[in-house]
């Protein structure tokens, strides 16, 4: 779809019904999408510019101690060419009717909140346990092929000391952690080898640490099941990427069967006189290293 040509200001959602998010209501979406996802708070931004990306990764160069007008050996490196592939993710939000008399900039304003956490919540759970993915990879199969999944015990420390030591037994280097809300009265109560808390919440400039590592937190449900406790890994070896700016358009007479109301009937919106926003967005991820997550299970 082109980007609207129109001033999103000054034209109703009613009289622009499909095209791109203008760019800087899409940009704030943008933001807030990596700043509630814990997978792209973690793990390394690359940047897309087609569908499949190719990058080069070399391995195997090493440096040698050379005595006087001794030839100096030639290590051989090794090239690896890993793809990322970006796959459409797309999210339907209903609303009422009367929001489509809002300007352009005003109602993506609205329902930005909404369509981000959209976003990132499907993406996190497909990025990190493959829940309902098109990805080839995720963090979890990652650690489960290089067998580091732990399960947990009563002692958070423990925990999170075994699957920290998992990672850098592969000389890797943990440098993160995801977990969820449910999990931070665990941390507040425990604390280390020499009592000092395990959990250190986030300070102004700072952010959350467990263990001395940057923690990722999200909803209880958004590692999209409920047996997942932590996940830490060396993130240097994890990446995504976003391939193209959001497009929308709105939906007046489709039947929602995904989304249902209290009654657990699929809502249509002809019938409820509503509204829905359907917006699609291309994102990539990519697993360099299984060796460096491991995966602590409830």
């Amino acid at each position: 779809m082109a980007a609207p040509t129109f001033d999103p200001a000054n034209v109703t959602m009613m009289d622009a019904k499909s095209g791109s998010i203008p760019f800087a209501e899409a940009d704030g979406i943008l933001s807030d999408i990596m700043r509630g996802s814990a997978y792209m708070q973690l793990a390394k931004a690359v940047p897309m510019t087609k569908p499949i990306e190719k990058f080069a990764h070399i391995s195997g160069v090493g440096a040698y101690w050379v005595s006087e007008a001794e030839r100096i050996q030639t290590s051989k490196p090794t090239w690896l060419h890993p793809e990322m592939r970006a796959y459409k993710l797309g999210v339907i939000i209903p609303t009422t009717k009367e929001n489509l008399r809002y300007s352009v900039t005003d109602f993506f304003e609205r329902l930005r909140p909404e369509i981000a956490e959209a976003f990132y919540k499907k993406f996190d759970a497909a990025a990190f346990a493959g829940v309902d993915s098109p990805y080839a990879q995720n963090i979890v199969a990652s650690a489960t092929a290089a067998g580091h999944v732990f399960s947990e015990t009563d002692n958070k420390y423990d925990d999170i000391n075994a699957a920290m030591a998992a990672v850098e037994d592969e000389d890797l280097d943990p440098n993160g952690i995801a977990s969820t809300n449910r999990q931070k009265k665990k941390y507040r109560g425990t604390v280390d080898t020499i009592g000092l808390p395990l959990f250190n919440p986030p300070t102004e400039g700072a952010s959350a640490r467990v263990a001395g590592l940057p923690a990722a937190f999200m909803s209880n449900a958004a590692f999209g099941t409920n047996t997942i406790a932590e996940i830490v890994g060396d993130w240097n070896n994890a990446y995504y990427g976003i391939l193209q700016g959001i497009e929308y358009e709105i939906l007046t007479e489709a039947t929602l069967t995904a989304v249902t109301d209290s009654g657990g009937e699929p809502i249509s919106l002809a019938e409820r006189d509503m509204a829905a926003l359907k917006a699609i967005m291309m994102i990539g991820m990519m697993v360099v290293k299984d060796a460096a997550f491991a995966v602590v299970n409830l």
